[in-house]
């Protein structure tokens, strides 16, 4: 039979056991949300970079061109 400083010290130390593994699972989740976003930004920023460098090759400075249609009638 155990006395009860041996039981103290064996429900501390599982005590300290439960913590220590609550604080790694949080520690890996954080680390996977933190490197999914990094990931994420640097998808937006590719995006945003595409679209900069493509949108600027356009020539957006040139006049649009306007078409009209002219009414032509067939002699029967």
């Amino acid at each position: 039979m155990a006395t009860t400083k041996r039981e103290r010290q064996r429900a501390n130390r599982e005590l300290r056991q439960a913590e220590l593994k609550k604080q790694q699972s949080r520690d890996k989740i954080r680390a996977r949300v933190s490197r999914w976003s990094k990931i994420g930004l640097l998808v937006i920023a590719a995006f945003i970079a595409s679209n900069l460098i493509v949108g600027s090759c356009s020539d957006d400075d040139a006049t649009p061109t306007t078409t009209t249609l002219v009414e032509t009638t067939l002699a029967p």
